[in-house]
């Protein structure tokens, strides 16, 4: 499936919408040298954005963002705001192991004016690390960033990260750092906790991180979506976040658990890079950093052959939101 309408015109948006968000996770090209390519990224964040996401997350999971050096993902973001992205449109990912690595991104993606940044605890220690440790992780962080700019969103991811984001600990950030924590991604997998978080901190945008989520966070309050589905099917996204109704959103909900049903056979960021590869005519999307591998040709061969089957009945989204949505347009950056 070659990508059509090349070049991509991004709608004229100032920054995130309030509520019903629909923000990629995008995948990261990567060059012969193992370094992010900055062409392909510049090239799929506008396909991405004219095919109605309102915002990119760079350099999160689904990104790649721990595996590449503080100055390539500098670079990188400096590329897109060069090629013409606004910087309210985009959530930088600044996770690392080590606390300047941190400090260093966050201060930088700050000074570009982005609309915040996402931040998961290190993964290191896993299992020993309790709530006060947690705390004093992100306070060190927005202490050290000491920008009154700083917009922080805190990232949830215990599969990965081996740490629980508890509600109290959210609460302790929140309190002390009022302006500068802005919200939370979950990416739990655990509705019930999702919605545990929207009931209690209704002052906070919640993103939810699992895509099948999205008509239920949706309809209780939540912010929207920063998901790695987005990239493969931005249109069908769309329409379930633009549905008038929790029904007329849950109607899609097959048809998007179908394909993350297909993109998680096997190892996802190899999977997913392999339906852009094949969607863009880019062979250089098949390639993972370290400890990651592409997917073997046969698997690669069969989930191909699947997902563009089930392709085939994706409805079309429109390229802009529907008028009753335009109201989501006021921007969250800087707010």
């Amino acid at each position: 499936m070659a990508a059509t309408r090349p070049p991509w015109k991004v709608p004229r948006v100032t920054g995130l919408p309030r509520n019903n968000a629909l923000i990629a996770a995008v995948a990261t090209p990567i060059g012969p040298d193992l370094r992010p390519g900055s062409r392909l990224l510049v090239e799929r964040c506008r396909f991405l954005l004219a095919e109605g996401c309102d915002g990119i997350a760079l350099f999160g999971t689904t990104g790649e963002g721990a595996e590449f050096a503080v100055e390539d993902r500098q670079l990188a973001l400096e590329s897109l705001l060069a090629a013409g992205i606004a910087p309210a449109r985009l959530i930088v990912s600044v996770g690392a192991l080590a606390l300047p690595d941190i400090v260093a991104l966050a201060a930088h993606a700050t000074a570009q004016v982005v609309a915040g940044v996402l931040l998961m605890p290190p993964c290191m220690y896993r299992g020993g690390i309790g709530g006060d440790g947690t705390f004093r992780f992100y306070a060190t962080v927005i202490d050290r960033v000491a920008r009154d700019d700083l917009r922080l969103y805190l990232y949830h991811f215990p599969d990965i990260s081996g740490i629980a984001l508890a509600p109290p600990v959210i609460r302790r950030l929140s309190e002390r750092y009022p302006r500068l924590v802005a919200g939370v991604k979950d990416s739990g997998g655990d509705l019930g906790f999702t919605e545990d978080l929207l009931r209690r901190f209704s002052h906070l945008r919640i993103f939810t991180g699992t895509e099948t989520h999205i008509p239920a966070v949706l309809a209780s309050g939540g912010a929207g979506t920063i998901c790695g589905l987005a990239n493969v099917i931005p249109g069908l996204l769309r329409l379930m976040s633009d549905g008038w109704t929790l029904p007329d959103r849950r109607r899609y909900v097959p048809m998007v658990q179908a394909v993350d049903n297909i993109l998680s056979r096997g190892p996802f960021i190899p999977a997913l890079k392999a339906v852009i590869a094949d969607e863009t005519s880019e062979p250089a999307w098949r390639r993972v950093v370290p400890p990651m591998a592409e997917l073997g040709l046969a698997d690669e061969q069969r989930l191909l052959a699947d997902f563009r089957r089930l392709a085939t009945a994706f409805p079309r989204a429109p390229l802009a939101p529907p008028a009753r949505s335009r109201a989501r347009t006021a921007s969250i950056a800087g707010t």
